[in-house]
């Protein structure tokens, strides 16, 4: 069984941000994507507080800019613990070792219960939406992704989004984009709503973190020598976002950097 330096588990924001810092170390990460590399990021219409950017870019474009590791699988991790100072990282491609784990696997979305929609295809993100040009779409959820989902829909779609408020918790600005589009109606106060006409329903009904791989000792005590990080959105709770998981993942390889230098693996 082969032993790698780092391995990082997420090729969102905060896992590539971690894997390009950690390349200027001179360390290669060994980086594990269950889907593609962008994570949330490519379901985002327009990022508006990432610094350097202040018209706004959408996701993708975003992503573009990021280097992509050169040691990249695409893998679902399903298992990590912490045997005799080196950490067991199972994975549906193989089971390895590794020094140092940095983790950003993102979250899931929560999902629920609809009636009325059985011969209807339900979505969870919006990035796997093509070619629908000129359906309808229904919205559930009355956040922040819920309204960025509506903008980016509304250029091809009639979409209308539904509401268990009266949608006071949205990023101002965001909300104000949203209701100068003409494609776009929102429905406060309409859920729980017994059946859907619309052709598409997209469920934007919150997210969890995505450790369900993560030991219970790790989760409960993780290390505390610098060999070991949750970084991103499965770390963050509600404060998920593109900035903060960049400035995490960057954080989380510098940390690392310096242990392996510690322990004498790197100079």
């Amino acid at each position: 069984m082969s032993t790698e330096n780092v391995v990082i588990i997420g090729a969102g924001p905060a896992g590539l941000a971690a894997a390009n810092q950690l390349k200027l170390y001179g360390i290669d990460p060994l980086v594990y994507e269950s889907d593609q590399p962008g994570g949330l990021l490519l379901n985002a219409c327009s990022v508006i507080n990432y610094p350097g950017v202040p018209e706004g870019i959408s996701g993708r474009e975003l992503i573009n800019l990021f280097q992509i590791p050169s040691m990249l699988i695409f893998g679902e991790v399903t298992k990590v613990y912490r045997e005799d100072h080196l950490y067991q990282v199972h994975s549906n491609c193989g089971d390895i070792t590794a020094r140092c784990v940095v983790v950003a696997s993102g979250t899931v979305p929560r999902k629920i219960e609809i009636s009325g929609v059985a011969e209807k295809p339900i979505h969870y993100d919006i990035k796997s939406i093509t070619g629908f040009y000129g359906k309808s779409v229904a919205i559930i959820g009355g956040g922040d992704a819920a309204l960025d989902y509506a903008m980016s829909l509304s250029s091809s779609c009639i979409v209308n989004v539904y509401a268990r408020g009266d949608f006071s918790k949205v990023i101002p600005h965001l909300l104000r984009k949203v209701l100068l589009l003409p494609a776009v109606t929102l429905h406060p106060g309409s859920l729980p709503k017994s059946s859907f006409s619309e052709d598409i329903i997209v469920v934007a009904a919150g997210r969890t973190p995505r450790v369900d791989f993560i030991s219970a000792n790790l989760l409960s005590s993780p290390p505390a020598d610098g060999s070991f990080h949750m970084c991103g959105d499965c770390g963050n709770g509600i404060y998920r976002q593109t900035a903060i998981a960049v400035g995490n993942g960057v954080e989380a390889a510098m940390k690392v950097a310096r242990y392996l230098k510690d322990v004498g693996i790197v100079k």
